[in-house]
C-alpha cells in the first residue's frame, strides 16, 4: 500500500483513462519528456513540438507572448515616465496587475468550475474545493486562494515589474553594448524563446529550496494546503514564496537589453501557474482546440508532495530520480523512496 497523508490507496485502485469509484481520475498515458529530451535525438519530432499546432510555440506560448506585447505597448506607461517613482504610474501598475489575475483566473475558474463548460471531462477529481475550514482563509479554499493572489501576489509582481522599469528608465539595466541593430533585436528574440526553460530552471530550484524544512513549515506549506488544485491555487503562497517565484526576473535584469523581456518572463511566470493548478489535463476550446496544459505532471506533487519539483522542459526530475509519471512503477519506486525516509 501506499500512504500519503493520510490516504490509503492501493496499487490495484489506480485506473487510468477511467473514473474511479473515488471519483478520481489519471490519463491514460504517462507523463513523457518532450521531444528535445529524446535520446536518439529525432529530427521531426523535435520539429513538430516545436512548431506544429498545438506544441510548444503555438498557440499557448504565442497567445502568452501576444498578450504580454499589448501590456507594454497599451497599458503601461512610456518609460521615460517611469524613470521618478510616482504613486499614479505605480498605481495603474497594480491595478492592471490585479484586472489580469482576475481575467486569467477568475475566467478558467469560471469557465472550468461555474459554468463547467466541459464538465468533468479530463477532469482529475470530482472532489469539491474544501469548504468550512479553518486552515484557509474565510473558510473557503477558493476565497483564501482568491484573497492570496490578489492582496499578496499582485503586489510582488508590481514591485518586481515597478523596480524593473525604474532600473532601465535611469540607466541601470540593459548595459550590454551591441554592435547592430540586427544583434540587438537577435539577443531579444533568442532571450523571448529562451524565457520558458529560464522559468523551468529557475522554477525547480526555487521549488526545492522551499521544500527544505524549516521553509517549507514556515512558507510552502500555505500553497500545499491546496492538495485539490484550481486556477486560483496557482499564486496561492505566502509572500515569501511569492518573492522567491518571481525572482526569475532577475535573470532577465542580468541579459536583458529591453524591458519586454522582463515583462515576457514575468507574465508567462504568472501565466504558467494558472494553468499548471487548473485541475484538467485539457482545457477543451472546442473539438479541434485542445489546450493541453501539461497540469498533470504538478497535479501529482500537489497529491504526493516529494516528487515532480519542476517539469519538463528542463527535466532535474529526471535527473534527480524525483520524477513521477503518473505510472503504478513511479508509484511503487515514490513507495520504496518514501519508506526510506521515513522508516517505521
Amino acid at each position: 500500500m501506499l500512504v500519503v497523508r493520510g490516504v490509503i490507496e492501493t496499487m490495484s485502485e489506480i485506473t487510468y483513462g477511467e473514473r474511479d469509484a473515488r471519483g478520481n481520475w489519471r490519463p491514460a498515458e504517462p507523463v513523457r519528456l518532450p521531444p528535445v529530451h529524446a535520446r536518439p535525438f529525432e529530427v521531426r519530432p523535435f520539429m513538430t513540438w516545436l512548431f506544429g499546432f498545438p506544441g510548444f510555440l503555438w498557440p499557448q506560448n504565442a497567445f502568452w507572448l501576444g498578450l504580454t506585447l499589448a501590456t507594454w505597448f497599451w497599458l503601461t506607461p512610456e518609460l521615460a515616465t517611469m524613470a521618478t517613482l510616482e504613486p499614479g504610474w505605480i498605481g495603474l501598475i497594480l491595478v492592471r496587475n490585479v484586472g489580469l489575475l482576475v481575467l486569467l483566473f477568475g475566467g478558467l475558474h469560471l469557465y472550468l468550475y461555474v459554468l463547467k463548460v466541459q464538465g468533468d471531462r479530463l477532469k482529475y477529481t470530482t472532489k469539491p474545493f474544501t469548504t468550512g475550514s479553518r486552515q484557509f482563509l474565510f473558510r473557503s479554499q477558493v476565497w483564501d486562494n482568491v484573497f492570496r493572489s490578489v492582496v499578496f501576489a499582485a503586489p510582488v509582481i508590481t514591485t518586481f515589474e515597478v523596480s524593473t522599469y525604474w532600473l532601465f528608465a535611469n540607466g541601470f539595466l540593459g548595459l550590454f553594448e551591441v554592435s547592430s541593430p540586427v544583434a540587438f533585436w537577435g539577443w531579444f528574440g533568442l532571450l523571448l524563446v529562451l524565457a520558458p526553460a529560464i522559468h523551468a530552471f529557475h522554477f525547480y530550484w526555487g521549488h526545492r529550496l522551499l521544500h527544505v524544512p524549516v521553509l517549507y513549515r514556515a512558507v510552502h506549506a500555505v500553497h500545499h494546503r491546496n492538495v485539490e488544485v484550481g486556477p486560483w491555487s496557482g499564486l496561492a503562497m505566502h509572500p515569501v514564496e511569492h518573492s522567491i517565484y518571481f525572482s526569475t526576473v532577475l535573470v532577465q535584469w542580468v541579459l536583458a537589453l529591453h524591458p519586454i523581456n522582463m515583462l515576457f518572463q514575468l507574465q508567462i511566470a504568472i501565466f504558467y501557474a494558472a494553468m499548471a493548478h487548473t485541475g484538467f489535463e485539457k482545457i477543451m476550446l472546442g473539438r479541434k482546440l485542445p489546450i493541453d496544459n501539461n497540469s498533470y505532471f504538478h497535479y501529482l506533487h500537489h497529491q504526493y508532495f516529494e516528487c515532480n519539483y519542476g517539469g519538463g522542459l528542463v527535466p532535474f526530475d529526471w535527473i534527480f530520480k524525483t520524477a513521477h509519471d503518473g505510472t503504478a512503477q513511479a508509484h511503487a519506486a515514490m513507495q520504496r523512496r518514501m519508506r526510506a525516509r521515513h522508516p517505521g
